[in-house]
């Protein structure tokens, strides 16, 4: 069986979903956990909007239930359990259902945004990597990037998607007169980062400074955009010396707290401080909003404007979860036929095999050509009541997704 357990913006808050946040390291500590516990393998899908744990056991032995799942996480997590009630479980064509929409950008806080493709993509490269994929993972994963592709190029739901930083800037841009005539200071300098500053200018904003731990990284940011670069150790400064700040890192502490950001404000003379925090954990401390004259939000707080860019385009929808609905039975079919496939490999296996033998056991002293042409009709004769006996077992099973029949049917013919 396929599983899933997992938390995102629909089930858990930002406070919630930020204590489940996974980097690699992470990762290749967890997982191993699982296939301790009879875990074939496993895919820890982890963004700013959810955290996610594909994992796919034999069903047909004594499998984990959701609760040992939840268990083995908090435990690592060291959290209570509280928060169980965040959580949701997925079996089998709930998991590839879920998923397809997943990798269709359906399920995004920011309809049909594109950056989840890279995340998935991520996501299966660390666990090939550190080898905790397992097969069926690895197909149904493949299958959900061919069906967003396939939702994309065959629906206009990607056509006017915003992303979370476009949200982010929008919101900026609600908030401040006159966006572009605001020093912008950017910490983090990947893709997010990117993604902002190409909104800000498409704003007329031109006024960037770029901070983050790889200098070079930053420099490289700078030079495509025409910004400056700062240090980490200058966050402080730099806090008085721009009007916006967005952040999108992966620091799993606050880069910004209340003493900070009242030191700045005290140079500021009051002059208002607008924080943008798109990074899950959150890099600005939660009492620094408290303090006056300092805005923060953070991305739970762009639902409105997404919400609002949703209500275009919800007539492709339906057309989406069409072709998605259709992507999930053909993976299905798959899914449940595999299920028989140690059933099948032993009854042709068994049939050849007593097929040589029975003629072994007749044709003792007969002539060479005389025994390979036995041999020939034996082995028409077994593949003829092979292919009768597994289409046979394909009906009564339905194809194995009957799985009460199927555990019949491959105990029945299971090798001791």
């Amino acid at each position: 069986m396929i599983g899933l357990l997992g938390l995102n913006h629909k089930s858990a808050p930002i406070e919630v979903r930020e204590r489940f946040v996974f980097c690699e390291e992470d990762i290749k500590r967890f997982i191993p956990l699982l296939k301790l516990n009879g875990v074939s393998g496993a895919i820890v899908l982890s963004t700013c909007n959810r955290t996610e744990i594909y994992y796919e056991m034999n069903e047909f032995l004594v499998p984990l239930c959701a609760s040992d799942i939840e268990n083995l996480l908090f435990t690592f997590r060291k959290v209570d359990k509280e928060v169980r009630k965040y959580f949701y479980h997925k079996e089998n064509k709930a998991v590839a259902t879920h998923l397809f929409h997943v990798g269709s950008g359906l399920d995004s806080m920011a309809l049909g945004e594109y950056q989840i493709v890279g995340q998935i993509k991520t996501a299966i490269q660390i666990s090939k990597i550190n080898k905790l994929i397992s097969c069926g993972l690895s197909k149904l994963f493949d299958d959900a990037l061919k069906a967003g592709k396939q939702v994309r190029t065959g629906t206009a739901l990607n056509k006017g998607a915003v992303s979370i930083s476009y949200a982010g800037v929008e919101l900026a841009s609600r908030r401040l007169h006159h966006l572009n005539t605001h020093p912008v200071l950017l910490v983090g300098a990947g893709q997010t980062s990117e993604l902002t500053i190409q909104n800000l200018i498409k704003k007329s904003c031109s006024l960037f400074t770029i901070v983050n731990r790889t200098r070079e990284k930053a420099g490289e940011l700078a030079e495509k955009y025409h910004a400056k670069v700062g240090e980490m150790d200058q966050l402080s400064e730099l806090l008085y010396l721009n009007d916006i700040v967005i952040t999108s890192t992966a620091s799993k502490k606050p880069l910004f707290d209340v003493e900070m950001v009242k030191e700045a404000m005290i140079k500021r003379a009051g002059k208002p401080l607008f924080f943008l925090d798109l990074s899950v954990p959150r890099n600005v401390a939660v009492e620094v909003g408290n303090i006056e004259h300092v805005h923060v939000y953070d991305v739970d707080a762009l639902n409105q404007v997404i919400e609002n860019n949703l209500e275009k385009r919800k007539g492709e929808i339906l057309m989406a979860q069409e072709m998605i609905e259709a992507s999930v039975a053909e993976f299905m079919i798959w899914f449940n036929i595999r299920a028989l496939a140690p059933t099948f490999k032993t009854i042709s296996t068994s049939f050849q095999e007593a097929s040589k033998n029975v003629l072994d056991g007749i044709i003792k002293n007969k002539e060479v050509e005389e025994y390979e042409k036995a041999l020939e009709y034996g082995e028409l004769i077994a593949k003829k009541l092979i292919g009768m006996m597994i289409e046979n077992i394909k009906s009564v099973t339905d194809n194995g997704s009957n799985r009460e029949y199927t555990t019949v049917v491959n105990q029945l013919f299971a090798q001791n």
